[in-house]
């Protein structure tokens, strides 16, 4: 998930406040009853950490969701049987579900392991945001009446919220100088860099030729700086100015050793590597930005370590079947 880790998982959450307690087979939501089964019922654990079905069915339904609204607006038939990479449509509904429950997960045990806990204010801030977003929604009734269609209560949401909040104490230890989350990120030999990439495409030559123009024009504009954003965002590297962390990839090792010779504000020659030909323009590093970059990484990556074991109710679930009776439930309380 890179830098939009928690961008895109705890802005779900924080949006919508909430989390649930234990529940009676009789009160279950629409989470329960569409895959039939107890909601307080462990269906995994990460590293250790035990997660009711209710939490994974949670980011089940919102990918499957996700997945039905793509399809509608591509104007395409949903299958859950169409093939992608790895399985079926529906098994990558399962993995990215269990991908966002291990990282909430992950974040919770970051939190017990380095002092995170929330204080009374943070808790107290809980209410008053609960209170906003029932306001934002026509009051309470109709907000809570949102959430169930989500498979959520008050106390559902707000657990989920509370993980943001753990986060984003979190993301502040790790700006705290000497810490030692703050050390374990080992940010000194990052830094920042915009490519400009011309793809080889199936005519290498044509694409050196094309190279060489847009480095003409570079080095004739009168104020390279001001260019250079431009004829990148005319390339073939939409990404945009990105932190690099050593060895993690981002880009090819050539590339990423001739971004380290340069200066702040200096571009690169005309780099060749497979993929094409690019020319670097190394930025001045924002030290909040980088930290911030570096711990959403640390984050993904502890959470793809993560030991998942998973339950056989967990196995024998179908990601499809789940969704029409999740659909059925809906339409059926509407």
């Amino acid at each position: 998930m890179g830098k939009r880790i928690m961008a895109l998982a705890l802005a779900i959450c924080l949006g919508l406040s909430g989390c649930a307690k234990k529940k009676e087979e009789e009160n279950a939501s629409l989470l329960g009853r569409a895959a039939e089964l107890g909601e307080e019922l462990v269906l995994l654990t990460v590293d250790g950490r035990e997660i009711p079905a209710w939490r994974y069915l949670y980011w089940l339904a919102f990918t499957c969701d996700q997945i039905r609204e793509k399809y509608k607006d591509s104007g395409l038939t949903l299958d859950w049987e169409a093939p992608v990479s790895g399985g079926s449509l529906a098994d990558y509904a399962k993995d990215q579900a269990l991908a966002d429950t291990a990282l909430y997960a992950t974040v919770e045990t970051l939190a017990e392991r380095y002092g995170c806990a929330l204080s009374e204010k943070e808790r107290a801030a809980l209410t008053e945001l609960w209170e906003e977003q029932s306001a934002a929604h026509g009051g309470e009734a109709a907000y809570l009446k949102k959430l169930a269609d989500l498979g959520l209560d008050r106390l559902r949401s707000e657990e989920l919220a509370e993980v943001g909040l753990l986060y984003a104490k979190l993301y502040n230890l790790c700006l705290t100088g000497g810490s030692e989350l703050s050390e374990l990120l080992g940010t000194a030999d990052s830094l920042t860099v915009d490519r400009i990439l011309i793809s080889a495409g199936e005519d290498r030559e044509a694409a050196r030729e094309r190279a060489a123009e847009v480095f003409s024009r570079l080095n004739g504009a009168e104020d390279p700086e001001a260019v250079f954003p431009i004829l990148a965002a005319e390339g073939d590297d939409a990404a945009g100015p990105r932190t690099l962390l050593p060895g993690d990839g981002t880009l090819p090792p050539a590339l990423e050793e001739a971004a380290k010779a340069l200066e702040e504000g200096q571009c690169s020659g005309i780099l060749e590597s497979e993929e094409g030909f690019s020319i670097l323009r190394r930025l001045a590093s924002e030290g909040e930005t980088l930290a911030g970059e570096a711990f959403d990484r640390m984050l993904q990556s502890a959470a793809e370590e993560a030991l998942i074991q998973t339950t056989p109710a967990y196995e024998s679930l179908s990601a499809a079947a789940f969704d029409r009776a999740l659909a059925e439930l809906r339409e059926a309380e509407e």
